[in-house]
């Protein structure tokens, strides 16, 4: 599986790991190791914050599907399923069923807002002339679904929901760790 996220995401996901990496190696350097509940406590916060908000979340990109890693869930859809591709304000997915999945990892800035990839359509839709360039992650998950269906065609299989969410348990326990790491620096 190819794995795509913003680059901004990784800039701000390793700013606020170095952010919480300084703020608990000040309160150490500062206070000793015994009284830095405080800086340990934040830093690590801030650190695993970073990492589940920013680092973690992506758009997998699969031979026979799509998954979008979202901070506290996951959304996926088999290729057949989908029915179009979006670039509004994120990258979202609309399966045969009318079901959504937008991807938080890929967000779209106003230059990059394309609108509707469609499988009926050979070019990205634009719903507004002023819009700008097709995203470069929303353009290779709409290549590689229409590379799926033009090699396999036909229709999925209907028994089940398009796009399947399901909790992410590695980042729901990111995020209670951050949690209880913000707890133990300020309730101590």
């Amino acid at each position: 599986m190819d794995v795509y996220r913003a680059r901004s995401s990784l800039v701000w996901g390793w700013l606020w790991v170095g952010l919480g990496l300084i703020f608990a190696g000040a309160d150490v350097v500062a206070s000793g190791l015994s009284g830095a509940n405080v800086g340990i406590g934040l830093g690590a916060g801030v650190a695993i914050v970073g990492v589940s908000v920013y680092l973690r979340p992506a758009v997998l990109i699969g031979a026979d599907g799509v998954v979008f890693r979202n901070i506290l869930h996951t959304a996926s859809a088999r290729y057949a399923r989908i029915q179009e591709i979006r670039m509004r304000w994120s990258l979202e997915m609309v399966g045969d069923d009318g079901r959504k999945a937008g991807a938080f990892a890929v967000p779209a800035s106003r230059s990059a807002r394309t609108g509707v990839f469609d499988n009926d359509a050979p070019m990205p839709v634009r719903a507004d002339d002023r819009e700008g360039q097709p995203n470069a992650v929303g353009s290779q998950v709409y290549d590689a679904w229409r590379a799926w269906t033009d090699a396999h065609g036909g229709e999925g299989d209907r028994t089940t929901a398009s796009i399947r969410r399901q909790p992410d348990a590695v980042g729901i326990a990111l995020m209670l760790v951050a949690g209880a790491a913000l707890a133990f620096a300020f309730l101590r």
